[in-house]
């Protein structure tokens, strides 16, 4: 049986829910990848970037899936850091509840 990852599950549902108030949102692959020509993986040109990212009512959002584990790295501390203080939209979400939680938060209609 496959063995299902909670954190690629919750982002599902939070890009399902994005679109449908129709928010233009992504999921942000940010994961090395394999250059065969030189033999190794090229890493992504900006750490710390969130996992979803995306414009709602004009203002940018960017959103970050954990487990009940995982932690923020300092890249993605720095990230999140960035896009508040640029007036962006970042958070944190362990759970879909939270998710809703923290997105009526900063868009309550």
């Amino acid at each position: 049986m496959k063995k299902v990852n909670h954190s690629n599950q919750l982002t599902q549902q939070i890009l399902s829910h994005l679109f449908s108030i129709g928010c233009f949102a992504w999921r942000a692959n940010t994961t090395g990848v394999w250059d065969q020509a030189r033999g190794l993986y090229r890493s992504s040109p900006k750490k710390g970037v969130s996992d979803i990212l995306g414009c709602f009512q004009g203002r940018f959002i960017a959103i970050e899936v954990k487990s009940s584990t995982d932690r923020l790295s300092p890249e993605q501390e720095g990230f999140q850091r960035s896009v508040i203080h640029t007036g962006g939209v970042c958070f944190m979400v362990r759970s879909y509840e939270e998710y809703l939680n923290k997105f009526s938060t900063h868009f309550p209609s």
